[in-house]
């Protein structure tokens, strides 16, 4: 280190910028960082090595480490002209050189999601519907944390105190995930964070470990006080009791008979997207708790269960988890990490610790422990360091762990592809280029839903309770005068219903849906256009305009559920442009994609090759880019993707219907459609050798060795459309080498 910042020295006399100086002073003190520190985990593994009498694996070849990494860092196989690219190669330090342009791309932030939404069951429609409105801001927003590559305990101390509304905080989505299930988040974040498996202390005493009922509740009182099941505003106290009062006068009746659908209607506005933490929520023991340390149905107080001793409110509680003292909360994400790059972890199962726990390396393991906090929890940094060891440079090892067995890491784990591999790998002989730029964040529909909501909740805020009843008393009314016509319809639709009669069905549904418009008309008039005006003049500081008048839907729009209407236009409350500009940003982008491709090429019907590539772009995603999980029957479902139901529910495991995917499905000849890489590479190859090279180069990232070239000489087959049929149902393409 010594030598490199004199030579840094003698070159800063030189005439070179001062800041071009600083760069590469930081990016020689940073390569010579990595190199240390994966050195010293080199050195640790072969002082274990030694003492057990093993020798490491063979160094991989460059054509095993370039398809290993593109899998391991971005998720898919390299295509033909990467893996050309970095063999032709001829610098000492492209290995290094390439898991820094990896690390760098959009696809490792793509990929690295994968990671995330497994362990925090990120879903875009969570919990059957009820988490519509936060689950898709909740999952571009883990999205996003990865891409400016948070530090890990800022985002896990995000994610534990997020609190608000999903449009100002859309990290609240961790606690609506499990929305009115407090304790069984408390067992999942016990868990994904510090690798403690306590669930089985919710009922009883664990069996296996040290904690108790009352450690569970102790702990689950840190985040029992948050209230994810808000409704609306029927959830306000007040509101309530005022109609309370009025349900108890005879003279109201009218008016208070459909006050409770005119406060589920407001509450439509704003249902399930708020966490906030209520002082009157207090955990208390259940009814049936049987240890003498406290009486059944007890108030119970905070309390960590291990480390430091602390009691408090939930800023407290994060702060405890994730700090460097907690003697799990690093452990833990640092022996997730390790699993992920070696295919193994340091500790087994990685979230089953206990107190007698040892590593199957101790000394690495500390050793880990200190570099992930001196690199203040970067995960992007801790990686890289990872990747460039010479332990995971070396050949895999091939003979199947057996459970319990102490494994000394002379090189990666030889493992199955996940589902995402498996699929993105497919996405990437499709797309000449895999990584093609996409906007990125909640789409417009999304926004706009996020925005009208926003406006509206921050409107029915500056209500008072006593002006929300009040309106609500007359839109009730409103509901009184339309509830007779609507009867007759009701009992015939249901009589439809019976006689299966599906298009009378469908006519009275939308005669029903439109008298129910003109009931809404009454909470439209009487709460919301008030609570909007009252919004406009905070904005603005001017008396509100006009509302916009409402138009009675047409029949299509009546068949739409849920029809937003502008009321009143309120500055700061507008559906950002930007969202389209964006997208057409990146549709150009994509376009200039495309045309480097056809020079770069050489396509001569240059129209026909950007009307395919459009509709490739269109039809075959990333798969981070689809629904989390994918729908059922998906190709992604069928190689195993996880539900995202329970925590790291991916199945890696063989199955027929995998095997049905690979060898007859229309997946199989999306990849030999005109315009593919695949098809595009076999073209540029001119004699059935040069065909034979591209596919393995494509598909395998080396070359065919001499037995496979005598082996298809002789097999009698010619064409190379069975030779890719072969490849992608071996082993070697499946299988992370």
């Amino acid at each position: 280190m010594a030598t490199v910042l004199r030579l840094l020295e003698a070159i800063s006399l030189s005439r070179l910028p001062a800041q071009f100086m600083k760069a590469l002073r930081l990016t020689f003190i940073i390569g010579f960082a990595i190199t240390a520190n994966a050195s010293e985990i080199d050195a640790l593994l072969a002082n274990d090595w030694q003492q057990h009498k093993l020798t490491p694996n063979s160094p991989a070849s460059d054509e095993t480490f370039v398809r290993r990494v593109h899998l391991d860092i971005i998720g898919r196989i390299p295509t033909l002209q990467e893996t050309q690219a970095f063999l032709k190669n001829t610098r000492n330090d492209k290995r290094s050189k390439l898991i820094d342009q990896l690390l760098a791309s959009e696809g490792y932030a793509q990929h690295l999601f994968h990671f995330w939404a497994d362990l925090l069951r990120v879903q875009s429609r969570a919990n059957s519907g009820q988490g519509d409105m936060t689950s898709k801001p909740y999952l571009e927003h883990v999205k996003r944390r990865i891409r400016e590559n948070m530090p890990y305990d800022v985002f896990v101390r995000e994610l534990l105190t997020a609190q608000g509304k999903v449009w100002d905080n859309p990290a609240i989505g961790y606690y609506m995930r499990d929305i009115g299930m407090p304790l069984d988040n408390l067992s999942n974040t016990t868990r994904v964070f510090l690798g403690t498996r306590i669930e089985c202390a919710q009922c009883h005493n664990h069996p296996f470990d040290k904690w108790t009922q009352m450690h569970f509740y102790q702990m689950a009182a840190f985040t029992y006080p948050l209230e994810t099941n808000f409704t609306g505003v029927s959830d306000q106290g007040e509101l309530m009791e005022l109609k309370r009062a009025a349900d108890k006068k005879p003279e109201l009746a009218v008016q208070t008979r459909h006050m409770g659908r005119v406060f589920e209607n407001l509450g439509d506005f704003v249902r399930y997207s708020k966490v906030q933490t209520l002082p009157s929520r207090v955990l208390k023991l259940p009814h049936d708790y049987q240890y003498t340390d406290a009486k059944p149905q007890a108030a119970v107080k905070s309390a960590t269960m291990l480390g430091k001793a602390i009691s408090g409110d939930l800023q407290a509680f994060a702060d405890w988890l994730t700090s460097p003292e907690n003697p799990r909360f690093t452990k833990v994400i640092t022996n997730r990490l390790w699993k992920r790059v070696f295919g193994v972890g340091l500790i087994e199962p990685v979230d089953e610790l206990f107190d007698n726990t040892v590593a199957m390396n101790p000394a690495l393991m500390s050793y880990l422990e200190k570099l992930m906090i001196e690199l203040r929890y970067d995960v992007k940094s801790f990686l890289r360091v990872l990747y460039n060891t010479q332990a995971y440079q070396n050949e895999a090892t091939k003979s199947e762990l057996v459970p319990g067995e102490v494994y000394h890491f002379t090189g990666p784990v030889l493992r199955r592809m996940t589902a995402e591999q498996i699929y993105d790998s497919f996405v990437t002989l499709i797309h000449p280029t895999p990584d093609l730029p996409r906007r990125k964040g909640i789409d417009a529909e999304m926004a706009q839903k996020l925005v009208y909501r926003g406006k509206l909740s921050d409107a029915l805020d500056l209500m008072t309770p006593p002006e929300i009843f009040d309106g609500a008393m007359k839109a009730s009314e409103v509901y009184e005068s339309v509830s007779a016509r609507a009867k007759p319809l009701r009992d015939a639709y249901t009589a439809a219903q019976k006689a299966k009669d599906k298009e009378k069905i469908e006519k009275l549904n939308l005669e029903i849906r439109s008298i129910e418009f003109v009931a809404r008309t009454g909470i439209h008039d009487h709460v919301v256009v008030p609570a909007v005006a009252r919004l406009y003049t905070k904005k603005t500081g001017k008396p509100a305009p006009p509302p916009i008048p409402v138009v009675k839907p047409s029949l299509e729009e009546l068949r739409k559920a849920g029809q937003n209407r502008a009321y009143i236009d309120v500055p700061g409350y507008d559906i950002a442009q930007t969202i389209p500009r964006e997208e057409k940003k990146a549709e150009e982008a994509r376009d200039a994609v495309f045309r480097e491709e056809v020079k770069r090429l050489h396509i001569m019907d240059v129209d026909a090759y950007l009307q395919s590539r459009r509709a490739q772009a269109k039809d075959w995603p990333r798969a981070a880019e689809l629904d989390s999980p994918a729908p059922r029957g998906h190709y992604l479902r069928e190689f195993g993707q996880s539900d995202r139901d329970l925590i790291d529910n991916a199945n890696f495991d063989a199955s027929m219907p995998q095997a049905l995917v690979l060898m007859n499905s229309e997946l199989f000849e999306a990849i030999l459609k005109p315009h593919t890489q695949l098809r595009l590479n076999l073209a540029a190859a001119k004699y059935p050798d040069d065909q034979l090279t591209a596919l393995y180069l494509t598909l395998l990232s080396r070359l065919p060795t001499e037995a496979e070239q005598a082996a298809w000489a002789k097999s009698g087959l010619s064409r190379p459309e069975d030779l890719v049929f072969a490849l992608i149902n071996t082993q070697q393409f499946i299988f992370v080498r």
